[in-house]
Order: structure tokens, then C-alpha cells, then sequence
């Protein structure tokens, strides 16, 4: 599916259908201007927040030494992406990120502090991960011996990539190309522009999360934290 699909149906909503890379909401990038692009990238990106799901991407990471871990970066450690959240520790990868070994367990850093908290090793237990208090930073048990290369098997939800202009595919799934376009529009209602209107704006806004299947007054991180932890 490409952007301009979605493009076509917002503009035929601001009435732009006449020129739809004209003076009023240019579909590509202008200087001087918000394009359609720039609003769609913004729609993804939110979108990528709110449900990690969207982008998530599964390969093997190696660990750095110690309990503390930072979510994967490109180039880094084997990422070929860029995580926003953790959505799930699968497995052991062994030392060269091929070897398929045990499973890792979900848990929270509280209960993995009740074992000895400085325990070292090459074989991973447990995870914990809170979106709320670090986005960027899980926990595992034991931790990774100094110097020793430790892969593990992990989803993650991955920086989207943007687009460059209405040729370009969209880089979700074509399901969520309705609440990309909920978003482009509420952006452009929610503006200080000749769109401007604070109830279609929330009408958009509103529509956009309810797609989501996001509730508006709860918090949604992922994963659910849940007590387990193994000996």
C-alpha cells in the first residue's frame, strides 16, 4: 500500500482533491510548508508507541556484561533496528547468536532482588523490563559474566522508518492505514491554520485511539509484569 492512498482520502476530506500537491496541504515535502508526509510520519510514529506491536521485530542481541541492559540501537550488538520498547525476551541464543537454548522468564526487578543480585553467568533466567519508569533499559538474572559474549532471542518494537513522500509504502500493515489518516487529520483540525476546528479535531483524535483499541485514561505498557522467577 502506498502513502498516497491515505493521502488521497485526507485530501478529499480538506477538499484539496482539485490539487492535491498545491498551496494548501502539499502531499511531499516543501520547504516552508507541512506536508502530508511530515504528518504521516508523525501519525506512524505514534502509532509505534502505542501499540508496539505494530512494528515488532524478533532477532537474536547480544548482551552487555552485567544486570542492567540497554534496548537494542542499529549497528549495535547485532540490532538491525532500533528498538522504542521491549516486548518480549524469548530465549537463549548462545555465545555466536545461532544456538537455539533455554527458555527466559518474564519477572520484575523487585523479586529478581530477593536472589543474590550480583550472580554472574553466561545463560539467562530472567528479564524485567517497566516501559513506565525506563523505556529504555530492562534488567536480566543472572547477570552477564564480564567479557563473556551472551546472545539472547528478543521482540522489540522497532523505530519505524520514515517515508519520503507519497510514492513510498507504508511501513505498517495496510490495518492501520484508518487511524493513520484519523491522525493526519487531527493534526491538521488541531492546527493554527485555516483548518483549524477543535471539534473535528477531537472527533479525529478520539477516533484514532479508539482504532488503537487504546483506552484514553489508561496506561498501556508492554509487557504485563508478572512474579516469576527461576531458581
Amino acid at each position: 500500500m502506498k502513502a498516497s492512498e491515505i493521502f488521497l482520502l485526507c485530501s478529499g476530506v480538506l477538499q484539496d482533491l482539485a490539487d492535491p500537491n498545491g498551496e494548501r496541504w502539499p502531499w511531499n515535502p516543501e520547504v516552508g510548508k507541512v506536508s502530508l508526509t511530515d504528518l504521516f510520519n508523525s501519525a506512524v510514529r505514534e502509532i509505534a508507541l502505542q501499540r508496539p506491536d505494530a512494528t515488532a521485530h524478533t532477532e537474536a542481541i547480544k548482551l552487555g556484561d552485567g544486570v542492567m541492559q540497554t534496548l537494542p540501537r542499529e549497528g549495535q550488538n547485532g540490532a538491525t533496528k532500533t528498538a522504542l520498547r521491549l516486548i518480549e525476551v524469548i530465549q537463549n541464543m548462545g555465545s555466536d547468536g545461532t544456538t537455539p537454548g533455554e527458555p527466559i522468564f518474564i519477572s520484575s526487578k523487585d523479586a529478581m532482588k530477593a536472589f543474590d543480585w550480583t550472580t554472574t553467568g553466561t545463560e539467562i533466567d530472567n528479564y524485567a523490563y517497566d516501559a513506565k519508569s525506563n523505556p529504555d533499559t530492562y534488567w536480566v538474572y543472572p547477570g552477564v559474566t564480564a567479557g563473556e559474549s551472551v546472545y539472547v532471542s528478543m521482540t522489540y518494537s522497532a523505530e519505524p522508518a520514515a517515508i519520503t513522500g507519497a510514492t513510498d509504502d507504508v511501513p505498517l500493515p495496510e490495518t492501520f492505514a484508518g487511524p493513520i489518516k484519523d491522525w493526519i487529520l487531527y493534526q491538521v483540525f488541531a492546527g493554527d491554520n485555516s483548518d483549524a476546528n477543535f471539534a473535528k479535531a477531537q472527533h479525529r483524535f478520539n477516533a484514532f485511539y479508539q482504532a488503537l483499541g487504546v483506552k484514553l485514561k489508561a496506561d498501556l505498557f508492554y509487557p504485563k509484569q508478572v512474579q516469576v522467577v527461576k531458581e
